[in-house]
């Protein structure tokens, strides 16, 4: 007995078999479809990836919120009891000192956002490419 004069057979023939080529169908209409490209709705400024960095751009539903650096409160403390400990002249040292310091330190910062933000794109697009054909 051949597997089409089986029950299954006919199972497979009369119902699976026709749902399986309107499944691929369906798939091959949808993959022939061309897809609108994605438009971003506002220009893009040329440093939106350090404006990004340091909080300058609102990016969506929680873009009002504000970091809370619960730390500066003992950065502040210290600084006090250092500037209480040296002579003026040794504090305005320290103060050239510690703002080109933060400033080198921030700058390399974004930077390094801006490389790691670009990388991580191109990847996804690198990903999200159409397979070579064979």
């Amino acid at each position: 007995m051949n597997f089409y004069e089986r029950k299954a057979g006919k199972c497979f023939f009369d119902v699976q078999f026709p749902k399986l080529v309107r499944a691929i169908e369906d798939i091959s209409g949808n993959l022939s479809q061309k897809q609108a490209a994605v438009r971003l709705p506002v220009e893009v400024p040329e440093n939106y990836l350090e404006e990004l960095y340091y909080g300058n751009l609102k990016i969506g539903a929680c873009s009002d919120e504000r970091y809370q650096n619960e730390s500066m409160g003992e950065i502040v403390a210290a600084q006090e009891e250092l500037k209480t400990s040296l002579t003026p002249e040794q504090w305005e040292l320290f103060l050239k000192f510690s703002t080109r310091l933060a400033r080198q330190s921030s700058e390399e910062s974004c930077r390094m956002f801006q490389h790691g933000f670009q990388l991580a794109v191109k990847l996804m697009a690198a990903g999200l490419g159409m397979p070579k054909p064979e």
